[in-house]
């Protein structure tokens, strides 16, 4: 009898990458490479961090817009450990690398009176921060690049 060899099935991630960024970890020790992902049946937004030049571990598992809306939506004391919750019992780095990714897309911001809080810029979401970046049209064109037309 001949042994026939069945190859299991690919597990196919359903969540889609529609953009890929790089920024400084919030040390400046290292860049991190995030992605964002659409997920493909319910069209919801994640974030993911994929790389970090460094040798600190990280989860590169996906957390989604909705769960970091509601951590950052009107927050003015954001620090890493306020992302923990995205990825609990996961690589404690992952929080502050998530942070710094929300950093660089524009959803939070550093406290101007001190840069280890950061706070919520107002009216954004995820959503809007990601759409600004994938379809520049989504957005309001500055003041300068109307007085250029």
């Amino acid at each position: 009898m001949t042994e026939i060899e069945v190859e299991a099935p690919t597990e196919i991630d359903p969540i889609e990458p529609v953009y890929e960024g790089e920024c400084p970890s919030i040390s400046g020790r290292s860049t991190l490479t995030f992605v964002v992902g659409r997920h493909q049946e319910d069209h919801t937004l994640h974030l993911r961090i994929a790389d970090n030049s460094g040798k600190g571990m990280w989860f590169d598992g996906w957390a989604s817009a909705e769960a970091i809306d509601q951590i950052a939506k009107g927050a003015t004391k954001l620090t890493a450990k306020s992302f923990h919750s995205l990825h609990p019992g996961r690589s404690i780095n992952t929080s502050g690398f998530v942070l710094a990714a929300l950093k660089e897309l524009g959803l939070i911001r550093a406290n101007e009176e001190n840069t280890r809080i950061h706070e919520h810029v107002p009216t954004m979401t995820f959503e809007k921060v990601v759409m600004a970046l994938i379809d520049p049209s989504t957005t309001k064109k500055s003041k300068a690049a109307k007085a250029k037309q």
